[in-house]
């Protein structure tokens, strides 16, 4: 009777895994898929465009007697809110190849790209835009907790985080809920998603904008017409983003639609040492 025994696995790897790390990852560039760099697209506009379509916004006056006025602004641009992080799509094949090459595609996959995550009263969602040979831009949105795995969630290193707090009129269209209950539910939603991104073992990038429905409070701080949010509601509104508070060790934070004071605050808080 004859006996087969099993046979070993091979002492020397193969060629492709002899090459150096930095080699390999070049080669994975080409068929893993990545973003668009969005450096530049992150940072807000401090020049007002020449002609510009300015429309006018009530805003209520905390100086002297209590009177309304009108404030122009200039038109919202793609840039607020980041919607040009667009994804080149690729292959995943290599995945499933063996377990060292899977782990350094996962790495580069959720470590190096930049994911877009929108958090409001009802959910946190991954927005995934991507880029087609026509030039179009097709989206659509994902449960961002529900999407990935735990184990690849704690590899994302790059984060575009809109915070959407929209006033109590639009609040109780949207969710039938407004006043404290309002703010207090999307900040239940940030806290959810400081609790996953706590876990990463470090985060590079971390921009956060509060917005309110897609406009940035940076270009309109007090609001639109039937949207009303004076200095007092924009000082409470911006406490949703206070969960923030707990991350540490953040290399690159920025915040953006909210006052100076709070900004500085956060950003240093979420850049120090543990």
């Amino acid at each position: 009777m004859l006996f087969f025994q099993p046979s070993k696995p091979p002492t020397v790897p193969p060629p492709f895994l002899r090459l150096p790390i930095e080699l390999r990852r070049q080669i994975y560039h080409y068929l893993l898929p990545s973003t668009s760099h969005s450096d530049s697209n992150l940072q807000c506009d401090t020049v007002k465009p020449e002609k510009s379509g300015y429309k006018l916004p009530y805003v209520h006056q905390l100086l002297g007697p209590p009177t309304w006025k009108l404030q122009t602004r200039s038109p919202k641009t793609d840039r607020e809110g980041s919607n040009d992080v667009v994804w080149r799509r690729g292959s995943i094949a290599l995945l499933g190849v063996n377990h060292q090459i899977h782990n350094e595609c996962v790495d580069m996959i959720y470590g190096e790209n930049v994911f877009v995550i929108d958090v409001n009263f009802d959910g946190i969602r991954f927005r995934y835009k991507w880029l087609l040979p026509s030039n179009l831009t097709p989206n659509r949105t994902y449960s961002f907790l529900d999407h990935f795995s735990q184990r690849n969630l704690c590899r994302i290193r790059n984060c575009v985080v809109n915070v959407e707090h929209v006033d109590d009129y639009t609040g109780m269209i949207k969710f039938n809920c407004g006043g404290r209950g309002l703010t207090a539910g999307i900040r239940r939603q940030v806290e959810n998603l400081v609790e996953q991104l706590s876990l990463a073992p470090s985060l590079h990038k971390l921009h956060i904008h509060l917005i309110d429905k897609g406009i940035s409070r940076q270009r309109l701080p007090s609001g639109r017409v039937h949207r009303v949010q004076d200095e007092r509601n924009f000082a409470a509104s911006q406490t949703v983003l206070d969960p923030f508070y707990k991350l540490h060790e953040v290399r690159n934070a920025k915040v953006t639609g909210v006052s100076t004071e709070y900004s500085e605050s956060l950003e240093r808080r979420m850049t120090a040492a543990r």
